[in-house]
């Protein structure tokens, strides 16, 4: 797909994962989203909403950025779930895989689906690779 007339190519993740209970652990894996590595904020990734549901103790937190950069925003945010979760003491009427349940990817502009299936598969591992106990179905 040819790139928007701005030349954007945006796509959005969301982001789900096993807590929602405790609001500062939510916003804290959102806030990690939005930095770069060195700890600076990012001007173009964005969270486009939180939605908490407290029975559930589930989360889906929306990021968008453009499709370059949005996998390391994401990462970003799976590293701080896995270090602020813990499974062994969560609970919820939900079933949960394990502190990030599920990373889809939709196009936003400029890009199709295909793309963000790459995108996705080619970041599959990486999580794996940064946290025991994660693994990809």
């Amino acid at each position: 797909m040819p790139p928007s007339r701005l030349g954007l190519r945006l796509a959005a993740c969301l982001l789900n994962i096993s807590e929602a209970r405790r609001k500062y652990v939510v916003e804290n894996i959102a806030k990690a989203a939005l930095l770069e590595e060195n700890g600076q904020n990012h001007p173009e990734v964005s969270v486009l909403n939180i939605f908490s549901d407290q029975d559930y103790n589930r989360s889906v937190i929306t990021i968008a950025a453009s499709i370059d950069i949005l996998g390391s925003s994401v990462l970003a945010a799976c590293g701080e779930a896995f270090r602020s979760i813990n499974m062994g003491a969560q609970d919820g009427i939900h079933p949960c895989l394990g502190a990030v349940d599920l990373i889809p990817i939709y196009p936003l502009s400029g890009i199709g689906v295909e793309e963000c299936g790459s995108v996705a598969r080619r970041f599959t591992l990486a999580p794996r690779s940064k946290a025991t106990g994660c693994r990809k179905l």
